[in-house]
């Protein structure tokens, strides 16, 4: 095989071990329980292309602006662990506060549009895809000090790829939620849920044993 045809496809796998498509699947039903079937479509489709858009702009820019923030990748890595444990935690408890922003009754076409628009940003795009995790690996992917333009362009290609397949994914949500039923989704929401604030927090801690030279958890 190649040597760019070996590079794409190792960082193709690399991502989507991190994004893990089919995992979060019960996070993204359980991020739009109130939504139509056609809302629910319009929400993955917002949500992956601005996830693409960000983890593009970040791998681009990342280096760049961390190191003029005085921000180290540690720092950032256990920030944004800090922030999924949050949103971990109220997949855990049932909180279901970012999805009744949803009216009720579909009189009021634009409130619910905006509805989906918010829930596609927060918490679809981040950081159930565009997660501290997924932001680390493109910046370590697109290395400015390590590879040219051409491979670059590549990894985009290899993340674009993995999206297209998430994006996949929750497009069969609706059919794989008529199979499983609601109290099914409701428990795997939970489940993923404990299971993402666990991945947060040694998100964190990897963070804190690398800094102080500890091993590896």
């Amino acid at each position: 095989m190649l040597p760019d045809q070996t590079l794409f496809l190792t960082q193709l796998l690399t991502l989507w071990a991190v994004f893990d498509p089919i995992s979060h699947l019960p996070l993204f039903i359980g991020a739009t329980p109130n939504f139509t079937s056609q809302e629910r479509r319009r929400a993955a489709v917002i949500s992956v292309l601005m996830a693409f858009v960000i983890l593009a702009v970040f791998g681009f820019i990342g280096q760049f602006l961390l190191a003029a923030m005085g921000i180290s990748l540690l720092s950032f890595q256990i920030a944004g662990g800090i922030v999924l444990f949050l949103f971990a935690v109220s997949m855990v408890l049932g909180d279901n506060s970012h999805a009744l922003t949803v009216p009720a009754k579909r009189g009021n076409a634009a409130a619910r549009r905006d509805a989906v628009m918010k829930v596609a940003v927060f918490p679809l795009a981040t950081p159930i895809i565009a997660g501290p995790g997924g932001m680390l690996t493109i910046v370590l992917l697109m290395d400015n000090n390590r590879y040219s333009h051409m491979e670059q362009l590549q990894t985009l290609g290899a993340l674009a790829t993995a999206l297209a397949g998430m994006l996949v994914i929750f497009l069969a949500g609706d059919w794989i939620e008529r199979i499983t039923g609601s109290g099914v989704t409701q428990l795997l929401r939970r489940i993923m849920g404990l299971l993402l604030s666990a991945l947060a927090v040694n998100l964190v801690l990897s963070a804190v044993a690398a800094w102080l030279k500890l091993p590896s958890i």
